[in-house]
């Protein structure tokens, strides 16, 4: 019986944490499916992943844009 009340403790925190991984990994193309089952298999841990590979694909996105915006100007 102890069992059964400690996993049902357990099961919001990791939906939740699934959840909001997810909707991270949905929100900047990823797959939707992956990031959850990752989010709630590590709980909360998945969510600053997530933020940290979105982190990173921004920079990786920004400098792509700047490489090509300096290319495409004329020289001199």
């Amino acid at each position: 019986m102890y069992f059964l009340d400690i996993a049902a403790w357990m099961l919001f925190p990791c939906l939740l944490s699934a959840l909001i991984t997810a909707y991270i990994a949905h929100m900047n193309d990823r797959s939707l499916w992956r990031w959850m089952l990752f989010g709630f298999c590590v709980p909360f841990l998945a969510i600053f992943v997530a933020m940290f590979v979105t982190y990173l694909d921004q920079k990786r996105r920004a400098t792509q844009e700047a490489d090509q915006a300096g290319s495409d100007r004329p020289s001199a």
